[in-house]
């Protein structure tokens, strides 16, 4: 009977410490939803008072405020992709994106004639959440900076020749006319001599 009882508080004791076990862990992982939760929350919060502080500068229309703001937000974006929080910066991001389509036609005439806000604008739009497709796109924007500074090198190499080869040229001209003139100067001056001597 006794050997009985204490199997049957063994088993009870194990049932007891794998509930616990097991609620242990769903804490856990309660606590851990709660933080990227959390994350999220304090992101889309921080992205109402700035496109609060925007929406003061649209109302001013003042394009460099305007600027300075998204450059802020842009900025913000990608360092919470760089820390690996994408569910901040979607949030993030998703309440600024909310704000400039809401916000179209104004931000259309602040930015008219500026064409560096109106391609901030675009390129917040359209940046991406995942880290790997942000690597992507960075690694594109510097083969593409890359490939621009060739060209611009190759172009001033070229554009060096060309001026090079045209002062030759000036010069050249330039030496051909002094020899005409002096040669002129010595037909007439041999012409003037023998009229001299011959009293003419």
């Amino acid at each position: 009977m006794k050997k009985i009882l204490v199997a049957v508080m063994a088993v009870a004791a194990i049932c007891l410490t794998s509930c616990n076990g097991k609620t242990d862990k769903g804490a856990a992982a309660d606590s851990t939803n709660v933080a990227l939760n959390q994350g999220a929350i304090d992101a889309e919060a921080e992205a109402t008072t700035l496109t609060a502080k925007l929406a003061e500068q649209l109302k001013n229309a003042d394009p460099a405020q305007v600027q300075s703001i998204l450059e802020e937000a842009k900025a913000k974006i990608a360092e919470l992709i760089a820390k690996g929080d994408t569910e901040a910066a979607a949030a993030y991001k998703a309440k600024i994106d909310a704000f400039l389509t809401e916000n179209t036609e104004t931000l259309k005439t602040v930015a008219a004639g500026n064409a560096t806000l109106s391609t901030l604008v675009t390129t917040i739009t359209t940046m991406p959440i995942d880290a790997a497709a942000a690597v992507e796109g960075t690694a594109d924007a510097i083969k593409e900076g890359a490939e621009n500074k060739v060209k611009e090198v190759k172009e001033g190499a070229e554009n060096k020749v060309k001026e090079v080869k045209e002062n030759a040229e000036n010069k050249v001209n330039e030496a051909v006319d002094n020899q005409k003139k002096k040669a002129g100067e010595a037909i007439d001056n041999a012409a003037a001599d023998a009229k001299k001597k011959l009293g003419l």
